[in-house]
């Protein structure tokens, strides 16, 4: 409402005043919910090539050689099942690749100076789990809370800054491992290939030694298979002269009165 003054000016009784509020709920729960995903990825990361080969009882590596179409048809569909768990446990074992990925992930929730020291201030610790074998981001709500009440900015500034915020950090290392657009593709995506990405599925580092692997094969076949018509055709031509002499024989041996 206003009034007047005596120069005609409004005169207001009641001010209007606008306040904001984060809303540290929706913030703490996306937060949470990335911290979640993010430790599930890093423990599937980290046991795909942390985990042995299947032992045998005595201790020993086991070689599972590949099902033949003879072996499985005297087989259990869960038996083949079993056999083939077991023959891909390990199958990525000690692979670079994927350690590196794991390093560098880790490293997004570790970075040096002050990043570091905010993001331990508002909750947010990394630690190495016993149980799992991995290391692990840990999340304190009611510190994360405390930092959204008194310092919102700097909380949205640890993690959405560009170039080398938390989130950046993460996005530029799974890009450079699985990025499936564009060029150069992912490191993964060039070594394995990705069914999102559906040329790479037939042009990647393991595809081609594949192909150059079933080459040989088929060159080693073909030399095989020369070589068995070859000595097929000797031991034939061999067969041909061993009934001529037999033949031979006996008729000498007829001539000769035997």
């Amino acid at each position: 409402t206003q009034n007047l003054d005596a120069a005609g000016r409004p005169v207001y009784k009641n001010s209007v005043t606008f306040q904001s509020k984060t809303d540290s709920d929706k913030i703490i729960d996306a937060i949470k919910s990335m911290v979640e995903d993010y430790n599930t990825m890093m423990g599937e990361i980290k046991s795909a090539y942390s985990t042995m080969p299947y032992k045998s009882s005595s201790g020993s590596l086991a070689n599972y050689e590949p099902l033949t179409d003879e072996e499985r048809e005297g087989m259990s569909e869960s038996a083949i099942e079993r056999y083939e768990e077991k023959a891909k446990q390990g199958i990525l074992f000690g692979d670079r690749t994927l350690s590196g990925l794991y390093d560098r992930l880790r490293n997004a929730f570790s970075p040096a100076g002050n990043d570091g020291g905010l993001l331990r201030a508002m909750g947010i610790n990394v630690n190495y789990s016993i149980t799992e074998g991995t290391q692990a981001v840990t999340l304190d709500e009611s510190k994360l809370r405390a930092m959204l009440d008194s310092d919102p900015e700097a909380v949205a500034d640890v993690f959405t800054r560009a170039g080398d915020g938390v989130m950046q950090s993460m996005k530029t290392q799974l890009d450079n491992y699985s990025r499936t657009a564009g060029e150069p593709k992912g490191i993964l995506i060039q070594q394995a290939g990705s069914p999102l990405s559906s040329l790479s599925l037939m042009n990647n580092t393991w595809q081609t030694q594949i192909d150059n692997i079933n080459t040989q094969i088929e060159k080693w076949q073909d030399k095989l298979t020369s070589q068995v018509e070859k000595y097929t055709s000797q031991f034939s031509r061999l067969e041909v002269l061993i009934q001529q002499m037999n033949s031979q024989s006996s008729t000498l041996a007829g001539l000769m009165g035997g």
